[in-house]
């Protein structure tokens, strides 16, 4: 299955219910670099800031001996309280940066656990609310942050939604509470040998593009990243697999003009607007390292 982006293939659709996961194919890798799961087992950590938690920013060290990627949409637990990453970063080797996140847990601000290290959540926020915190941050310009009071609505709805009840209104409530659908429609998602990125379809229509350099990492990034899936296919429709479609997104997102973006760490950061597509990335010496890219979420009326 060929796209119109020479560089980058689909393959077969995996298909659980209403969701279609395509797997994405693209160059062979030429930097090297960890994911942040794999980093922490190295030594890696991530904290709360120094001088007094902030709601909207955690400090990543990386003590290893190459980058790490942080990807956008990827889930923190712990500390004082639970956050997203807003953007994907490639955190130099030996160095630490300074990441934006969204809280995803607006009932808690424990200051006792102010030194305690995050974990990484095996849950990534969903595909919409991925890509209503990408629009809030292109249409603010380069430097650009999410929308915090929105990230907080959209969570609420989502409890409502599935009917959980979370004392501190946490998104990680939402996925413990339906674990059992999630797992059923995750279960048969498995990353293939080479696969550096999915195209997600729900009910037959893309909803997502996840996308990085290196295979392996991708295989870190992957189930976090099908939780997320699984969570917005849930209720949905029933639906057929659409690769033309799926061909037509991909082509849109790799080919799009990209806006320089504010970036922390390595490379070059960008973002990606559109009337019907949204998204942001990373490339460093000209290699993309990083896109992720969805259907813009219709206005609120």
């Amino acid at each position: 299955m060929t796209t119109l982006t020479a560089a980058y293939t689909l393959g077969r659709p995996q298909v659980a219910g209403p969701l279609a996961v395509f797997p994405v194919f693209g160059p062979p890798p030429a930097l090297e670099y960890l994911s942040l799961s794999a980093a922490l087992e190295l030594g890696a950590f991530v904290k709360e800031l120094d001088d007094g938690a902030s709601v909207r920013d955690v400090i990543v060290e990386n003590p290893t001996d190459l980058p790490c990627l942080i990807y956008e949409g990827e889930q923190i637990k712990g500390a004082q309280q639970n956050r997203s990453f807003d953007t994907s970063i490639l955190v130099p080797a030996k160095s630490g940066i300074l990441a934006p996140v969204s809280c995803i847990e607006a009932g808690r601000w424990d200051g006792g656990r102010h030194t305690e290290h995050f974990t990484v959540s095996p849950h990534a926020a969903d595909p919409a609310l991925r890509s209503i915190k990408r629009e809030g941050a292109n249409s603010a310009g380069p430097r650009g942050r999410a929308d915090q009071q929105r990230v907080w609505s959209e969570v609420d709805t989502r409890l409502h939604a599935f009917q959980v009840a979370s004392n501190t209104a946490s998104l990680e409530d939402l996925y413990a509470m339906r674990s059992a659908r999630i797992e059923e429609l995750r279960g048969p998602l498995e990353p293939i040998a080479g696969q550096t990125g999915a195209l997600v379809e729900i009910s037959g229509s893309p909803v997502a593009l996840d996308l990085v350099s290196r295979p392996e990492v991708f295989a870190r990034l992957a189930p976090a990243l099908t939780s997320g899936y699984a969570l917005q296919a849930a209720n949905a429709a029933p639906g057929k697999p659409d690769a033309p479609r799926a061909e037509r997104f991909l082509a849109k997102a790799i080919e799009s003009r990209r806006d320089l973006a504010a970036n922390q760490g390595l490379g070059h950061a960008f973002a990606i607007t559109r009337t019907r597509l949204v998204g942001a990335g990373l490339t460093h010496d000209g290699e993309l390292i990083a896109l992720s890219a969805f259907r813009r979420a219709a206005p609120r009326g």
